[in-house]
């Protein structure tokens, strides 16, 4: 049965060139069975423009989000030292003053 809707139209795929400086490099991963047809049915959708593409964002968005919670526990860890603190605060003095050095009383 013909609803009279025309079937949806897909932009084309816009494929990323490697830059010299980070070429490709092929390599073979093992995933889930339900993990590939998720993929693949994202792709077939027009929600990713290839497997490759979506695996390497979601690759790229992984190791990201590892190096902001290395970095946010480094944080944690200073905010409880507290000779780190200590000197923070000593940061700060030296700073007001700085700004205050030169400045007239009026």
């Amino acid at each position: 049965m013909n609803t009279g809707a025309s079937p949806a139209v897909r932009a084309p795929v816009r494929r990323r060139r490697p830059s010299s400086s980070d070429p490709l490099r092929k390599v073979t991963l093992q995933l889930s069975e339900s993990i590939v047809t998720a993929i693949k049915t994202l792709v077939t959708a027009g929600e990713a423009p290839s497997a490759n593409v979506f695996v390497e964002d979601a690759v790229r968005a992984s190791l990201r989000e590892r190096r902001r919670a290395k970095v946010y526990a480094a944080y944690e860890e200073a905010a409880n030292d507290p000779a780190f603190i200590a000197d923070m605060n000593a940061d700060v003095i030296a700073f007001d003053n700085a700004l205050r050095d030169g400045l007239a009383d009026k």
